[in-house]
């Protein structure tokens, strides 16, 4: 198979991460404490002097995680272990301590977990950058040339800006700082307006990106039944409230920068959809993007139409969730990855990877529609390079040659890259 694609973009992306992951502490091998114990610990898996790892999977442990077994085999260092789909982390007594944070269990979840993340010491220039360099390489060796990044900070922001003005990175790449909480609204909306400025040919600035709920695979993803798993009725998480949501996406808007909001449940799409349109009644005027809208109801879709809405997804989440979403879900799995019926109503979609959570990969999505048509998801009737193709032809002009899957040629602003 020859397929060439034009400016090949993985559009829901964590850059930084997906660079410090690629070199650091993998835990997705973990099964036993016997794992745990033998976890080979290098410079790379430092952060100051605090161990990071990356990938533990509850459903798979042979054991309880707790900060007691974390105690046991790391006494001396704070430990940070996060969670597969980057909604909670495991930590040790010390690490608790030094963030000052009660937990009777060491696991923290959705922003409890996020805060202590933001909290941990900064690396050092040096490995902020070989982050960068790891994360472009990570890209380019899967094709793309062009991304879109859910986790700005102000650090990195200034770390890239240096970086592209000196021709260093070989992606394109557009930046959203994300909000955990009102109280830190203001300074994260200061930090994108001074970023927007700064623009170069290869780093742009979009907007304010937060969470509204969680994920599927933790159960904290807001649905509108209780999961059917579940014997206490638990629908899922809200994570904003909606006088709160309200302020965000107006200011956000009053600035001229866009609004993107992570929304996998079909109850938590409905609620974004909602706000934004009584905002918009009152004329407020902006771009809204939902980020995964893994669940989506016709009614929410219609609602929105008047709205200037894209719809950011990643169809190779159905691969990973596939063996246990039905049974979660119930009958809301006929509205899940509810590609088709996006194009049918017109409202613009683009494809990603989420990467680190998964592997940065155009085939895992381009397998994934494949396989899900047969297994109850709706067939998307288009070609998916539409789908993986960053829109502006002015940001950064490149592509990416693939045969029989394998990456043969990337051309980036005119240069061909070396993978």
């Amino acid at each position: 198979m020859h397929l060439k694609i034009p400016r090949l973009y993985d559009s829901h992306t964590h850059f930084i991460a997906t660079g410090e992951f690629s070199s650091g502490l993998s835990l997705h091998g973990i099964r036993s404490e016997n794992d745990l114990q033998n976890l080979q610990v290098t410079s790379a898996s430092f952060r100051s002097d605090w161990i990071l790892g990356f990938g533990w999977d509850k459903d798979v442990l042979s054991f309880s995680i707790h900060k007691k077994v974390l105690d046991k085999y790391f006494p001396d260092a704070p430990v940070f272990f996060m969670r597969k789909d980057g909604h909670s982390s495991w930590l040790n007594s010390l690490a608790l301590e030094k963030l000052g944070i009660e937990s009777e269990s060491g696991v923290l979840i959705e922003t409890e977990h996020l805060k202590a993340w933001d909290s941990l010491p900064a690396y050092t220039s040096d490995q902020q950058r070989l982050h960068i360099l790891k994360a472009c390489s990570v890209y380019n060796k899967a094709g793309f040339t062009h991304v879109r990044d859910m986790s700005c900070t102000k650090d990195l922001w200034q770390r890239l800006h240096m970086m592209s003005l000196a021709e260093e990175l070989t992606v394109a790449i557009e930046q959203n700082y994300t909000t955990h909480e009102i109280s830190d609204f203001h300074s994260v909306l200061e930090n994108a307006c001074e970023s927007k400025k700064q623009e170069t040919a290869t780093l742009r600035l979009k907007g304010i990106k937060l969470f509204y709920d969680g994920t599927l695979g933790s159960e904290t993803a807001l649905l509108s039944h209780p999961y059917r798993n579940i014997a206490n009725g638990n629908q899922g998480m809200r994570l904003w409230s909606r006088e709160d949501l309200a302020t965000v996406i107006v200011e956000t808007w009053q600035k001229g920068l866009e609004f993107s909001v992570h929304v996998i449940g079909d109850q938590a799409a409905h609620e974004v959809v909602s706000v934004a349109r009584e905002v918009s009644a009152k004329g407020a005027v902006g771009r809204l993007n939902l980020e995964h809208a893994q669940i989506l109801r016709p009614e929410t879709i219609q609602m929105m139409k008047p709205l200037h809405v894209t719809c950011y997804m990643q169809p190779c989440h159905w691969l990973s969730d596939r063996a246990w979403l039905q049974e979660k879900i119930g009958d809301l799995y006929k509205y899940a990855f509810p590609m088709e019926a996006l194009r049918v109503a017109k409202i613009p979609t683009f494809f990603g990877c989420d990467s680190p959570i998964e592997a940065s990969s155009f085939w895992s999505n381009f397998d994934a529609l494949e396989m899900s048509a047969k297994e109850g998801i709706r067939k998307l009737n288009d070609d998916i390079g539409k789908y993986h193709s960053h829109p502006d032809v002015s940001f950064a002009d490149s592509f990416t040659v693939f045969e029989n899957r394998e990456v043969k040629e990337i051309v980036f602003c005119g240069k061909e890259i070396k993978i």
